[in-house]
């Protein structure tokens, strides 16, 4: 879905196995496709780093940042090009996603954050923000991303036209208000989830108060949802309190079983 929108695609792997890395290695065949393996799971702040270390290789303006688990329509790029040439000073521009956008926000413009999938970013911004929180491994580095952007005084665009398609957690059956607050994950995502909200708060509520109530919001929806949609209600409890845990302990990076 990329090959023909963009210059290049560099895939950075975080460890797959055998199937995935048979997929990859006939990719890597293809002109203008390149693969970065790191034969273990560094964390998605590690390989989003390693794509801004290769689009600043190769001198790139532009950096497209994608999700395995995220495929873009045909004409993402020449949409997002449209916005930028309607508003030269855009920097950062996310896509819509159909089956998640509420009616109110289908005709996009400036919007709160952006996830990473589908976030193309003008290289010069991370010299103004830095880098991506390696610390947080998995979740929430959006979330962090994005409001250091803004704190930094750019804004963050979503461009109407530009779709995709997202998968967030594992597919559970419900009403879409409940949909809409749960999402089906393993108890170590949990686990991130709960540490990192954490530090978000830490980082963010005197800053960006309106947008850190409306994620301990949803965070406190879903922990209520969890114990009655969840097929482990009691790991996933466990996990939070870990996270937690681990948070007042000022802990980062992977999750670790047993600490010293």
């Amino acid at each position: 879905a990329l090959r023909r929108q963009v210059g290049h695609v560099h895939i950075v792997d975080n460890g797959s196995e055998a199937e995935s890395l048979h997929v990859l290695a006939s990719l890597e065949l293809e002109p203008d496709i390149t693969v970065e393996r790191l034969r273990e799971n560094r964390g998605v702040g590690y390989a989003l780093n390693r794509g801004v270390q290769r689009a600043r290789d190769m001198g790139c303006s532009w950096l497209l940042t994608m999700d395995q688990d995220s495929i873009v329509d045909g004409s993402l790029i020449e949409a997002y090009r449209a916005a930028v040439a309607q508003h030269p000073g855009l920097v950062c521009l996310s896509p819509r996603i159909p089956a998640r956008t509420r009616k109110k926000d289908a005709l996009g413009g400036v919007v709160s954050y952006a996830i990473n999938s589908g976030n193309l970013i003008h290289m010069s911004v991370f010299d103004r923000v830095g880098l991506y929180d390696e610390g947080f491994f998995i979740d929430g580095i959006d979330f962090d991303f994005s409001l250091r952007l803004r704190k930094a005084g750019f804004a963050i665009y979503r461009v109407a036209s530009a779709l995709m398609q997202h998968q967030l957690g594992d597919v559970v059956d419900g009403r879409q208000a409940v949909v809409q607050y749960y999402s089906q994950h393993s108890p170590m995502r949990r686990y991130y989830m709960s540490r990192n909200f954490m530090y978000m708060v830490e980082r963010y509520l005197f800053l960006f108060p309106g947008f850190i109530a409306k994620l301990a919001l949803s965070h406190m929806i879903l922990l209520f949802l969890t114990g009655f949609m969840d097929p482990r209600p009691v790991a996933g409890y466990r996990a939070v309190a870990r996270g937690i845990w681990d948070y007042a302990l000022r802990r980062t990076g992977p999750y670790v079983e047993n600490h010293k």
